[in-house]
């Protein structure tokens, strides 16, 4: 298969680690964040958004910070045996971001 994505993508690998505490909101709705880029995110959710959907994003990274974002979601598709729904939001369209040329 051809990766087509822009930016790299980082998988959360180890999100029961005590130490790696945050917690990712989307629409206010608590979601499973599977990986992230530059470009968007990847999340696991109980709710159902639709491709278009305009969402907000709160990202609580425990007692460091927290982070606000705007984004559009891209791919909503029901994950099989659970119940539970993979949705892409792609933030690259709410904040313009340029492609970054890898050297």
């Amino acid at each position: 298969m051809n990766e087509k994505r822009t930016y790299e993508r980082y998988v959360i690998t180890n999100a029961e680690d005590k130490k790696v505490q945050f917690q990712v909101l989307v629409d206010g709705k608590s979601v499973h964040l599977v990986d992230f880029s530059l470009g968007g995110l990847y999340v696991l959710s109980e709710k159902r958004f639709s491709i278009g959907d305009r969402v907000n994003l709160s990202i609580d990274l425990g007692n460091q910070s927290k982070i606000d974002l705007t984004g559009v979601v891209v791919r909503a598709r029901p994950e099989p045996d659970r119940e539970m729904w993979g949705i892409a939001i792609d933030l690259s369209q709410t904040y313009h971001l340029k492609h970054i040329l890898k050297k």
